[in-house]
């Protein structure tokens, strides 16, 4: 339904003229993004999801130009609110549209829908997890779902989030050339019957049945018949179809942190440990949705296979559907639009045997997916367990090694727990000055990329003192421990980046405060086996990087990722001892940190 009163943007605007279909598409979402940012949060979803209606008009009409028997486009699924645009946003969305026109029906879709989603709020954006999968990795996903036996000319098919019909419209074109010889009729029925959406986006849902009217326009233009609507707007988790429907179940699911009513969160407790992701929660509902012998492929962020809180639903995908091939995609920029997550392509097999899983690293440029199998594993005994498993093929070897060492952190001596102060919740305890009652504030900043300690804050908003309250003395920390960055990504050189905390600093003070940044590796005992100074300088390794990228799902360098760390045992740290006790070189203890593994 319009709003009676219009949205308007400058009318001196000059809207983006498209002379080839292909020509700078990343520039015309960038100025529409720009249109949507000039409003409040409300009137920007408003906006993208008028903007897109008019898009999709342009694009339908511009389809049907040479179609022998035009055919109108669908009606919107469900009912959502629009309003008038003015002429500048309108003249940008119809050329948009028209572009999109001649491309293929899935490569327009998809950069239909970044247009779309680029519009929308970021809460609104990240609270639903609207980010649209590139034809790229669909492409390679369904190439994954092929070769684990899927048949196309018969199987059922559910993307529980299928936003913009990633994949639906290209499972709909593996379907018409499975079946080319059957009459439209047989083939439109065969995949109205066999392929299902769900999306609670209603703009989604209606760029993914539109999608797929567009894929099969040549057939049912020809013929007269039109696809009946596939798709379903409705709060997937929320939703119960029958069980164990669907040959297969793919797709992006949402991510990101969910809070759940009581309701919602005894359905899935199964799979859940603490906070909530979204995408774990999609993972669950696609093992009850499939049938047993059917296949899950789904993309989704890496940090299900080494957070704790996703311990219960690798429990659960081991027992109940077993992964068949992990895709690691080697760069987390240019690949999803605005996702910094590492992302994978995993698929499962619904009451599978356990087997070797295939792991390869892909990477994707200019629509292409090139992969590189960096080899097989199998699951640990215990599926709770972070999932060692090589990223690529430099670390296969390595894997072999990990998986063979018994010894974790707490076998040295040392556990693991997170800086107490949460600054944000203290801020009127954060003072410049040092003076009574003034403890110094260790940033993450104060641990440096060459493994040294520099008391400072620097950063906005980090003052160098904390003033305690008569309740605070929890937050104090006065014994010997080694910190680490909470916070890395796969790019830097080091994952982790530790210092011993001076003993004499300690002593100086009589304690600091540490910050929620940074991990404290703490003596579980007055007589640990190996003292900090060798965990610190163990840790500082490219041997114990490389090691614990293996291990680690995410940016945060998590403690439980730490304590489950294999590591050789104490024993096997004499040379390391010495040369630390020495004051040996950087390279001579690289070395013999590289003999550990």
């Amino acid at each position: 339904m319009a709003k009676e009163a219009q949205i308007k943007f400058a009318e001196s605007e000059n809207p983006f003229v498209l002379e080839a279909p292909a020509q700078s598409l990343a520039a015309v979402r960038a100025l529409a993004r720009a249109m949507a940012t000039t409003l409040p949060a409300d009137d920007q979803l408003v906006l993208a999801r008028s903007f897109g209606v008019r898009l999709i008009e342009a694009w339908w009409r511009g389809l049907n130009e040479n179609a022998v028997a035009p055919q109108d486009l669908r009606t919107p699924i469900a009912i959502f609110e629009t309003s008038i645009l003015t002429n500048s946003a309108s003249l940008l969305a119809e050329q948009i549209g028209l572009a999109a026109s001649k491309f293929d029906a899935e490569t327009a879709a998809y950069q239909i829908g970044l247009t779309y989603t680029s519009m929308l709020p970021i809460e609104h954006r990240g609270e639903y997890g609207i980010f649209y999968t590139p034809p790229a990795l669909t492409a390679r996903l369904i190439d994954q779902a092929t070769s684990a036996n899927v048949d196309w000319a018969k199987c059922r098919v559910l993307d529980p989030a299928c936003g913009g019909g990633a994949f639906l419209a290209p499972i709909a074109q593996r379907i018409m050339q499975e079946l080319s010889h059957c009459s439209p009729r047989l083939l439109l029925q065969s995949i109205g019957n066999r392929l299902h959406g769900f999306e609670i986006d209603p703009f989604g849902a209606w760029l993914s049945q539109v999608t797929l009217d567009a894929m099969l326009l040549p057939i049912s233009s020809s013929s007269g018949l039109r696809l009946p609507v596939m798709v379903t707007v409705c709060d997937s988790l929320r939703n119960s179809p029958a069980k164990d429907e669907f040959d297969l179940v793919i797709g992006n699911p949402p991510y990101g942190r969910a809070k759940l009513d009581s309701e919602t969160r005894d359905l899935y407790k199964r799979s859940l440990y603490g906070h909530a992701n979204l995408y774990g929660l999609f993972t669950d509902f696609a093992i009850r949705q499939t049938k047993p012998g059917g296949l899950i492929a789904y993309v989704t962020p890496t940090s299900f296979l080494a957070g704790g809180y996703f311990k219960n639903l690798r429990a659960l995908i081991g027992r109940e559907a077993p992964p068949i091939s992990i895709d690691f995609v080697a760069a987390r920029k240019g690949v999803f639009d605005d996702v910094l997550q590492e992302m994978a392509l995993t698929t499962y097999r619904r009451a599978g045997k356990a087997a070797p899983i295939v792991v390869s690293e892909i990477t994707a440029s200019e629509g292409v997916v090139v992969a590189q199998e960096a080899g097989s594993i199998t699951l640990p005994e215990d599926l709770t367990l972070p999932w060692l498993l090589p990223r690529n093929f430099s670390q296969t070897a390595l894997v072999q090694k990990l998986i063979e060492m018994p010894s974790r952190l707490a076998d040295w001596g040392y556990g693991v727990s997170t800086g107490p102060l949460v600054w944000n919740r203290h801020k009127s305890q954060l003072t410049y000055q040092p003076g009574k009652n003034r403890l110094p504030l260790i940033w993450a900043e104060a641990i440096t990329a060459d493994g040294k300690f520099i008391f400072r804050a620097e950063k906005k908003n980090h003052a160098p003192y904390f003033e305690l309250k008569s309740s605070d003395q929890w937050l104090v920390t006065s014994k010997p421990c080694v910190i680490l960055q909470r916070t890395t990504a796969k790019e830097q050189n080091r994952r982790l980046i530790a210092t011993a905390l001076p003993i004499e600093f300690l002593q100086q003070y009589g304690g600091v405060v540490i910050e929620n940044h940074i991990n404290m590796v703490k003596p579980l005992n007055d007589s640990p086996a190996v003292s900090s100074a060798v965990l610190a300088a163990f840790l500082n390794s490219g041997a114990a990087d490389r090691a614990f990228r293996c291990v680690s799902g995410s940016v945060a360098v998590s403690a439980y990722e730490l304590e489950s760390l294999p590591l050789p045992a104490p024993k096997a740290l004499k040379e390391l001892t010495k040369l630390v006790e020495v004051g040996g070189s950087k390279e001579c203890i690289e070395i013999a940190c590289s003999k550990l593994f």
